[in-house]
């Protein structure tokens, strides 16, 4: 593991993996994700033929924020910081959940910095009933009654100290996702290959969310994964990976 440091004082931890001889990969974790929860097993197998990056998001794992909230501008900005850090020109982009989100604001403001983007479980449509139930569920009191295990999981992931903390600034953003989030005119002209990916069974994306927002897209393409519900350890490898490990030679053509 290494660290970069943003402007504002924030630590971003990170990991490479492969030769920087290879295409660039950059693998981002969702909401409440990290390095250490997601992508890992994927990471193994993609370094044989990119230059992997993996990064906890600001706030998240060993990363730190110098901000009192979570916002996806200074997530973004993040991301460009670490990737000029490491003299990474364009990268191929592959988010799950929020990750695949800043992938697509990513894409947005550097189209000629994102190769190919792959966003698995990525809510891009927020109603207010959406976000008040997703708020019910991101409190930390009733997560260490309710769903003690998950909750031990990300004491393991963001510290015993912080994961509140933490949860909490989550549930701010998906409020704030709701009349500040983006919105299809503002992705439309995307020149960027996009795979939607989603599973038959989340419970927080309908497959018509889904389907919608690749239609939407300029160069849009959908993936349904059968029997996988949105939390990231559902995923079964086999037909994403083979797909993300495809996809970015796809999109040069």
């Amino acid at each position: 593991m290494s660290t970069w440091t943003a402007e504002d004082g924030t630590v971003i931890n990170y990991r490479v993996m492969g030769s920087k001889q290879q295409p660039a990969l950059l693998l981002l974790p969702g909401l409440l994700g990290s390095i250490q929860t997601q992508w890992p097993s994927f990471a193994e197998v993609l370094a044989q033929d990119y230059y992997v990056l993996l990064m906890d998001l600001r706030g998240h794992g060993r990363s730190t924020n110098e901000t009192a909230e979570l916002r996806p501008d200074p997530m973004v900005q993040d991301i460009l910081g670490l990737l000029d850090h490491l003299q990474i020109g364009q990268v191929h982009v592959a988010g799950y959940s929020l990750g695949g989100y800043l992938g697509l604001i990513l894409a947005q403001n550097q189209p000629r910095r994102v190769g190919s983007l792959v966003m698995h479980a990525t809510k891009f449509y927020w109603t207010k009933d959406t976000a008040v139930q997703m708020r019910q569920q991101l409190d930390p009191d009733k997560m260490a009654e309710k769903v003690p295990v998950y909750a031990d999981q990300l004491v393991q992931a963001h510290g015993g100290r912080h994961w509140r903390d933490l949860v909490r600034q989550a549930a701010d953003l998906v409020s704030w996702l709701v009349d500040n989030g983006l919105a299809e005119k503002m992705v439309a002209n995307i020149q960027t290959r996009v795979l939607v990916s989603v599973g038959d069974r989340d419970e927080l994306i309908p497959l018509n969310e889904a389907y919608r927002l690749s239609r939407a897209l300029l160069n849009g393409e959908l993936l349904t994964l059968p029997g996988v519900r949105h939390p990231f350890q559902t995923i079964r490898r086999i037909p994403l990976l083979p797909m993300m490990q495809h996809y970015p030679r796809m999109a040069g053509r």
